[in-house]
């Protein structure tokens, strides 16, 4: 994955081959869930935070298909001690949200 900024939100996109398939021509949920995740921990990393994540859920939306551009955006939301908390969406270009998600991301040395 290839990442940049614009404003506060972490951009990402992708396109996921048939292999990641749950159902035919499908995206697999899992692999929705692991892209999002890497966006949100990368939101940090990408400021020079050190975090790893603690805690994801993830809602999934609506069908993505396989071979289709996918865009991610990552926001940081906000900080409580060690905790930092992000949200994120996945999109297709027609603008269909098919997963958003959040999670909980702790501070590392």
């Amino acid at each position: 994955m290839k990442f940049h900024f614009e404003g506060e939100k972490l951009l990402s996109e992708v396109i996921v081959p048939k292999e990641y398939q749950g159902f035919s021509h499908v995206v697999h949920g899992g692999i929705l869930g692991m892209l999002l995740d890497e966006i949100m921990v990368n939101c940090y990393w990408f400021k020079g935070i050190k975090a790893v994540t603690v805690e994801y859920q993830v809602r999934l939306k609506a069908p993505c298909p396989t071979d289709a551009r996918v865009l991610l955006f990552a926001w940081p939301l906000e900080k409580k001690h060690q905790l930092h908390f992000v949200a994120a969406e996945a999109r297709l270009e027609d603008g269909t949200v098919v997963a958003e998600a959040t999670a909980k991301c702790m501070k590392i040395k």
